[in-house]
Order: structure tokens, then C-alpha cells, then sequence
């Protein structure tokens, strides 16, 4: 029984140890993660976000630089997501409010193209101008802009330097969201 006893001690005095152990390595990484992503969104706000080609999901290609002189929100998003979904209604107000000079990205971090159209069959009004959908299929995007949680969103300025991370789901079509984007488009 002693023995016992004295193995059970040990095991959980090791286990205790590399607990510990694991949870300073993760602090650390967690520290380096956050002042990289910190000197990143530093660099996009002074320089601006770096341009990519992507294709919505009808397959058409562009690119993020041809929207230069439009204000674009980069919404990075999942079908599974059940704040990415709350949003959605309120983004597509705020983008139609504008009539041509909001430009949305949504990016799909979704793992299937299917979970994708079902979505879109809930949301057909995602399909209208000036919002293009991308199927991030191998997260190169999330990946590109360090997105750590769903939904996440970018807000660019006219000259397409990031202006406002919001990170979580947020109502976009309110008095002050509608004056903040004036204020954007006005500059």
C-alpha cells in the first residue's frame, strides 16, 4: 500500500511539474504571439494592409488594391459561427447604406464548401453588391492576418490602412457605426 502511495505522489508531483512547465511555455509564446501581432496591426495602420488575390465564390479573382478609395471591412467568419452569424444582417445594412462606397470581404474560414451554400441560402442577400465572399479554404488569409477568433473584422480606410480591429461580433448598423464610416469615407 506504501508503495503505492509513494507512486501516486510522484505522478502527481511530475504531472504538477509539467502542468506548470506547459503553462509558462504558453505564456511566453502567447506574450511573443501578442507584441508580433501588435508590431503587424502597427505596421497596417501606418502602412497599410498588404494587398492579396483571392476569388469570390462565384470564381471571379481580384484583388484587395483594386478597392483603394472605397472604405472595405475584411470580416473573417465560419458557418458554424454563432456570433458570426448574429452579425451578418447588420453588416449587409451597413454595406447597402453606403450604395457602392463600403466594399465587404467576408472570408469563410468554413472547412467545406457546402457548409458555405447552406449558409448562403439563409443569407442571399450576402450575394449583393459590393460584398464578395471568400472560401479561405486553406486559412492562408486567417493565417496572413493573424486572425485569432471568429468573427474578427478589419475596417480600411480609404488609402487602405487599417483604422479599427473589432474582434467579436458587434452591431454594425447603429447611428454611431453609420457615422464612423462618413467620418472614414469623408477623409
Amino acid at each position: 500500500m506504501k508503495q503505492h502511495l509513494k507512486a501516486i505522489i510522484v505522478v502527481v508531483i511530475f504531472a504538477a511539474l509539467g502542468v506548470w512547465g506547459f503553462n509558462q511555455w504558453m505564456a511566453s509564446r502567447t506574450a511573443d504571439t501578442n507584441a508580433n501581432n501588435y508590431t503587424a496591426l502597427e505596421r497596417m495602420e501606418k502602412e497599410g494592409v498588404p494587398s492579396f488575390e483571392a476569388k469570390d465564390l462565384s470564381g471571379q479573382t481580384f484583388e484587395l488594391s483594386s478597392m483603394e478609395g472605397k472604405v472595405v471591412i475584411l470580416n473573417f467568419w465560419a458557418s458554424w459561427c454563432g456570433p458570426c452569424i448574429e452579425e451578418v444582417p447588420s453588416l449587409i445594412k451597413l454595406v447597402k447604406e453606403f450604395k457602392g462606397e463600403v466594399q465587404l470581404i467576408a472570408i469563410s474560414g468554413d472547412s467545406l464548401r457546402e457548409d458555405i451554400d447552406v449558409f448562403m441560402k439563409s443569407f442571399p442577400e450576402m450575394k449583393g453588391e459590393n460584398i464578395k465572399i471568400v472560401w479561405d479554404q486553406d486559412r492562408s488569409l486567417m493565417k496572413q492576418f493573424q486572425v485569432a477568433r471568429l468573427p474578427e473584422s478589419m475596417v480600411l480606410g480609404k488609402d487602405q490602412k487599417l483604422v479599427k480591429k473589432i474582434v467579436g461580433t458587434i452591431d454594425w448598423y447603429n447611428k454611431d457605426s453609420i457615422a464612423y464610416i462618413k467620418s472614414l469615407l469623408e477623409k
